[in-house]
């Protein structure tokens, strides 16, 4: 029992905290508040949206303990049903319908989305519930002067609406934004955020220029310039979604409600006219804002998928050229071991057997191992292995291409090439290969020249890889001829024969470009490749698209 007592404190002490904060914050802002701009009533929905359910008793006991001293002061003027009607907790009005939007309808999708439609939908039922509550508590008063009408029903309804989304959605962007330990950082981000610099550069200064004009104007044409001044929140919402609605509007209603002289809380034809432009402007302008901010959001992951996309093609790709190293390096051991036993084989035999018939089995012994190391070559040069891919692209493609007498030359130059990743330098091969088979099965070359150039660029590295065939005088593109050189080059470099559509798409897994250029004379590849090693970010989960903005 005394465990149970100790363990009750803690938790009632945190209750007590929340009331005694509610009624602080209450007390602070309930000045400021009026029929035309309630902001208390986006205090009492921003406290249901934030604290956890545990809490909601103690946010209905500080409402309700805040408005307790002014029932009991002015219940001599306004009744005794009255003082017992005001004191409920408006918070406990609307627990059922914020409980609802987030239980059923998904106002928080996940701990970094909002549901905009049901955001919206949420304030305007919280509105209605509370502006039935107010109006059926002014219609308790004796005496009270005025008439409960729809005039007055839809002024206290436009006032809790347009209080709501320009005031809830600043404590959600906090509750989004934040992050436990990291409060003094997020404040230094948020500062030198591009949304602070436009509001600050762009929004604030319109808005004083058009709040002046609003002035200076005759009072017909008040409303007009009013609806003006929500043009820079528009070109904010534009650059950086619903969270500029939420720093644009909240000035500009801030702004209106100075420049308007409502003559208190009893609202008029003109009063219910300007509030109803701000209610229609900050709704479509929250609604565009959750648009623009999903579509971003949208666009983001579908770059980053595509980012994890390329990722995993060049994974696969290294993987896939790994395996044929090790089985290249396999083949080159059973070359050794095939040269040793042939020898000792022959060495036991060559008295038993006539020369002629020793001198053709060590012939074809040889021509073995050497079919099994041109194999092993064209699988993943040996001279790459030892000596790097500069000497695998001079020497395995300039004796390949000797072989079949078409003279050859490889200039390596730039900076940076032995600095890019290994998937790089295996892209490099692939395409130097492919397109030297592609030029030489779309051309009778006589002869073949390859440059590959390293640069550093704005902190990138950059290789450019250029293959060019040239045509002599007095040949001619026969096709036989032509695909019968093709089908050699591929099988003596290991090459598929890739067309240049295949020859596109290996380039763009480094974010490269691939260039034809072709004459009756020539025919030049030139390929740009992007070292993409260092430029691999977070990937996040997809989901549909909806009006969800984070």
């Amino acid at each position: 029992m005394v465990w149970n007592k100790l363990e009750t404190w803690p938790t009632l002490l945190k209750q007590l905290g929340v009331a005694g904060g509610y009624i602080a914050v209450f007390a602070c802002i309930r000045p400021l508040s009026d029929a035309h701009w309630s902001l208390t009533a986006g205090l009492r929905l921003s406290a249901l949206l934030l604290f956890p359910y545990r809490y909601w008793f103690a946010l209905a006991l500080g409402d309700g303990l805040y408005s307790l001293p002014q029932a009991i002061e002015c219940e001599p003027q306004f009744g005794f049903i009255w003082s017992l009607q005001y004191p409920f907790p408006l918070t406990a009005v609307a627990m059922p319908v914020v409980w609802y939007c987030k239980e059923k309808l998904a106002l928080f999708p996940t701990k970094r989305l909002i549901n905009f439609n049901t955001l919206i939908l949420c304030s305007l039922a919280c509105s209605t519930l509370w502006s039935l509550y107010n109006a059926a508590g002014l219609w308790l008063i004796p005496h009270r002067g005025y008439s409960i009408d729809a005039m007055l029903f839809g002024s206290l309804l436009i006032g809790s609406y347009v209080a709501l989304l320009t005031i809830v959605p600043w404590i959600i962007m906090a509750k989004l934004g934040y992050r436990a330990g990291t409060l003094k950082k997020g404040l230094h981000t948020f500062f030198r955020s591009p949304i602070f610099f436009d509001t600050g550069l762009v929004v604030l200064p319109a808005l004083l220029i058009l709040s002046w004009l609003t002035y200076r104007s005759a009072e017909a044409t008040k409303p007009i310039w009013a609806l003006f001044e929500f043009a820079p929140v528009a070109w904010l919402t534009l650059r950086h979604g619903w969270r500029g609605t939420v720093m644009g509007g909240t000035m500009t209603v801030a702004s209106i409600c100075l420049l308007f002289s409502w003559g208190g809380n009893i609202p008029d034809a003109d009063v219910v006219q300007v509030q109803a432009i701000i209610a229609f402007s900050i709704t479509c302008l929250l609604a565009m804002g959750a648009r623009i901010s999903a579509m971003h959001q949208a666009d983001e992951v579908e770059k980053t998928n595509a980012r994890q996309a390329l990722q995993l093609a060049r994974q696969s790709m290294l993987v896939s050229e790994l395996r044929m190293r090790q089985a290249s390096e396999t083949l080159e051991q059973v070359v050794g071991e095939m040269q040793i036993n042939s020898n000792r084989l022959l060495s036991r035999f060559r008295l038993m057997l006539p020369a002629n018939e020793s001198q053709t089995l060590t012939k074809q012994a040889v021509t073995a191992q050497e079919k099994v190391y041109k194999l092993a070559d064209s699988m993943h040069p040996i001279a790459w292995r030892r000596r790097g891919m500069s000497a695998a692209l001079k020497e395995n493609i300039g004796r390949a291409l000797d072989e079949m007498g078409i003279a050859y030359q490889c200039k390596v130059t730039g900076r940076g090439l032995s600095q890019v990743g290994n998937g790089l330098h295996t892209m490099i091969y692939r395409l130097a290969r492919e397109a030297v088979v592609y030029v030489c099965g779309n051309l009778h070359c006589s002869r073949v020249s390859i440059l590959l150039r390293g640069a550093y660029v704005d902190g990138q590295r950059i290789v450019a890889l250029r293959v060019e065939g040239l045509l002599e005088d007095g040949l001619a593109n026969d096709s036989f001829v032509l695909e019968g050189q093709q089908n050699q080059l591929a099988s003596k470099l290991g090459a598929t024969g890739l067309d240049l559509h295949q020859l596109r798409d290996n380039a763009r897994l480094f974010d490269g470009e691939l260039h034809v250029r072709a004459n009756p004379k020539s025919l030049r590849i030139t390929t740009l490749l992007i070292d993409a090693a260092q430029k691999e970010k977070e990937h996040s989960t997809s989901s549909p698209f909806r009006l969800w903005a984070g």
